[in-house]
Formats: structure tokens, sequence, C-alpha cells
């Protein structure tokens, strides 16, 4: 199934959601539990926050990026 997403090319997908309390809940309890984990592509300082966007909008970030003071 990947090999032919990846045959389709890119695509973009809109779309917005408005989590609920349960969400939300679940959400902490799993931060609380340290059960949650986020990938991060790049840490940067503060100063170069031009060059994090300029990343960001490369498209080819897989992870986070954060700015560090």
């Amino acid at each position: 199934m990947r090999e032919q997403a990846a045959a389709a090319g890119p695509r973009f997908v809109e779309f917005s959601l408005e989590p609920s309390r349960a969400d939300l809940v679940e959400l902490a309890d799993l931060a609380d539990r340290r059960a949650l984990s986020v990938a991060v592509q790049e840490t940067l300082p503060l100063a170069e926050a031009a060059k994090a966007h300029e990343l960001s909008e490369s498209g080819r970030v897989r992870g986070k990026i954060v700015l560090v003071p």
C-alpha cells in the first residue's frame, strides 16, 4: 500500500478538529505516564528562527523543529 501511495506522489489533505475534553484527559494521562514521544528533527537557537521557518516550509521535515533561548 505504501508503494502505491509513493507512486501517486505527494498530496495535500486539509482537515481540522476540535479536541474533546475526553481527548485532552487521555493526552494528559499519556503525558503523565511518559507514554508520549515526539520526533525532533532539529533544535536551533531562537536567533535562527528564520532558518527554522525555511526548514518548515521546505516540506522535508519529518519531525518537530525546536527553538531554544
